[in-house]
């Protein structure tokens, strides 16, 4: 079967697909611990396909991901976390998504901690379901990179945190009435911003909202930690 090569390309702009929620860069936890959390992020994706005959529009398609998170404290101030859940677009339902992901404080200072994150999200979906005009033909897929970096300001048991980022996107899906393709991105910047509060015990809760030009996300994070003392 002939395989082509699209790009996906932001209407009125540069490419992007659906920002997922990420947390503060840095890692406010000890050795030994273990963490638990729910995460959720609500983004949109505009888009065009184009290349080699294929050409369409994805406009204002939502896409929402409900994720449990595990957590695991390699040393002071680094961990290394797997998310499992559904990602539901629109018009095609939930599907299933997984993660991985690490954050690291690197600099500490009095009430400032500077760090950084990279996290992995797959989005796969396995049925035949209709999305901006186009039916996909039940193999879809959509691997999505993340990079931050930034500083967390703490201040009675609340944080706020923000920076940069770099975000791109892979990924493959099936067509119907039209050859296997592609999905390529190139890198997509843009800026975070997070508030932590302290809920109880080793218990947090934040919200956090990201932007690029061309796309905007919400979401929200719960976690708790086991395993280390009470803060």
């Amino acid at each position: 079967m002939k395989r082509i090569v699209i790009t996906i390309v932001v209407l009125f702009g540069s490419p992007v697909w659906a920002l997922t929620y990420m947390g503060p860069p840095a890692s406010n936890v000890k050795q030994g611990e273990l963490l638990l959390g729910f995460d959720y992020s609500n983004g949109k994706l505009d888009a065009e396909f184009k290349g080699n005959g294929v050409k369409g529009a994805l406009r204002h398609v939502d896409n929402d991901l409900y994720l449990g998170k595990v957590g695991l404290v390699l040393s002071d101030g680094f961990e290394v976390f797997g998310r499992f859940g559904v990602g539901e677009i629109e018009e095609l339902g939930n599907e299933s998504a997984w993660g991985l992901g690490a954050r690291a404080t690197f600099i500490e200072k009095d009430d400032v901690s500077w760090g950084a994150l990279f996290q992995l999200m797959s989005i796969n979906v396995e049925e035949t379901g209709h999305i901006g005009g186009y039916t996909l033909n039940g193999d879809f897929e959509i691997n999505e990179y993340q990079f931050a970096i930034g500083p967390t300001f703490k201040h009675n048991g609340s944080s706020v945190y923000f920076g940069p980022f770099a975000h791109f996107i892979d990924g493959d899906a099936d067509l119907v009435n039209h050859p296997s393709v592609d999905i390529e991105q190139e890198s997509e910047f843009g800026l975070y911003i997070g508030v932590l509060w302290k809920l109880a015990d080793n218990t947090s809760l934040s919200i956090e909202f990201q932007g690029t030009d061309d796309a905007k996300m919400g979401g929200i994070g719960l976690v708790h930690k086991f395993g280390g003392p009470s803060e």
